[in-house]
């Protein structure tokens, strides 16, 4: 089955992503050495000892966190307090320290611990530089930006999880409706399979009665007729029991079949129980039913028992509210129009519930000549069916 998510959910924008902005973090940390290397060859004082230690520490802590995050922070991290020791301003080493933290955070580490930590050691290296005056600005941006880059690492990971997580849950949704559409229109293909089955042995019975009686009252001589017949009666036989051959597979390939596959199948007739099964799940349907005909043809007969059943589970399942049922025959037709307010749509109730149901509400009606029209205000959902009579009908 094809994977059909993207149609639903639109894909995570690239710069977001965790191991963009974890390289991204890696690249701005080696332009910080880069940079503070040509401004201590730059410069016209010389640099300290430790300022050039610091920077080779800090250049290898950058590379090491690439596979091992608390040795390559912990490297960093060393080196801004080996550059306040020695008497340099370790305003760059620490902020290389943030992104450090970052990148390792973005990449699973815990939060909590490698923010701590490096709020700790940034903050300890500019209390170094400023003899332990922890009233300067400098002291708390260090701590505060330290903290501020573990969260964003943080966040960016869990945000990313989260629609990891979304994405598969939409796919797995898709999954699940597209299974339950096959198997509701299998089951569908094997109720009106039963349904033809029953129709087709009622036909084929008839015309086996009435080439009985015309061979039976055949004059004398008229062999070549009897003969006629006969062979017609034979081939009649042969197409109910390859009829039924047919049926049987589409049963067997079908949902099993139980008892009920087997009993006749309901009709017009048996629309008030059906009302009253509706009405006792505590669904409150309005009814008009016209003047139908008294002896309609199997197919349509059936199909209008079954469309009728089908809209109104829709309705108990997603409607909000009392339901209008109306079955009127025309001229030449059966119209069914089933109408109810609908939940209003949110998160977890879309807008749109077409499929399911209505695909084999639209094949039975489809069966019998007809066709269904679905139609939804912000308000209400409608389902106007329609099946063709047959002209065998009597009223």
């Amino acid at each position: 089955m094809t994977d059909t998510a993207p149609q639903y959910l639109r894909p995570e924008a690239w710069f977001r992503r965790p191991a963009v902005l974890d390289r991204g973090a890696f690249v701005v940390s080696l332009a910080a050495v880069v940079g503070e290397v040509i401004h201590l060859v730059g410069d016209a004082a010389p640099a300290p000892a430790g300022g050039w230690v610091a920077l080779v520490v800090v250049l290898a802590g950058v590379l090491v966190a690439r596979g091992r995050a608390w040795a390559g922070l912990a490297l960093v991290l060393t080196a801004a307090v080996v550059a306040a020791a020695s008497g340099w301003e370790p305003i760059t080493l620490w902020t290389i320290g943030v992104f450090t933290v970052f990148s390792v955070t973005v990449r699973g580490a815990s939060t909590l611990a490698a923010g701590l930590l490096t709020a700790a050691v940034t903050a300890l290296s500019e209390a170094l530089v400023a003899s332990f005056e922890l009233g300067r600005p400098e002291v708390t941006l260090a701590a505060m930006t330290s903290i501020a880059g573990a969260a964003a690492g943080s966040a960016v990971l869990s945000q990313h999880r989260w629609w990891r997580s979304l994405e598969e849950q939409t796919r797995q949704a898709v999954v699940t409706r597209e299974v339950e559409a096959e198997r509701r229109v299998a089951e569908e293909r094997v109720r009106i399979a039963r349904d033809l089955h029953d129709v087709v042995g009622h036909e084929v019975a008839v015309v086996s009665m009435h080439l009985g009686l015309a061979e039976v009252g055949l004059p004398d001589g008229a062999d070549a007729s009897r003969r006629a017949l006969a062979d017609a009666r034979v081939g009649v036989q042969s197409v109910l029991r390859e009829t039924q051959e047919i049926l049987t597979l589409l049963r067997a390939s079908g949902p099993s079949a139980d008892d009920d596959d087997r009993r006749p199948a309901p009709g017009v007739a048996a629309l008030p129980a059906l009302l009253d099964s509706f009405s006792g799940s505590g669904l409150d349907v309005r009814v008009q039913l016209g003047e139908l005909p008294r002896h309609l043809d199997v197919t349509v007969d059936t199909a209008v028992y079954r469309i009728v059943q089908e809209a109104l589970t829709n309705a108990l399942k997603h409607g909000d509210g009392p339901v209008d049922l109306s079955v009127t025959a025309g001229v030449g037709a059966i119209t069914i129009v089933v109408s109810n307010p609908v939940h209003e749509p949110g998160p977890d109730r879309p807008a749109d519930r077409r499929g399911l149901g209505l695909v084999g509400m639209t094949e039975r009606a489809r069966s019998a000549g007809g066709d269904v029209v679905v139609s939804r205000t912000p308000d209400v959902f409608r389902v106007v069916a329609t099946v063709t009579m047959d002209q065998r009908s009597d009223s």
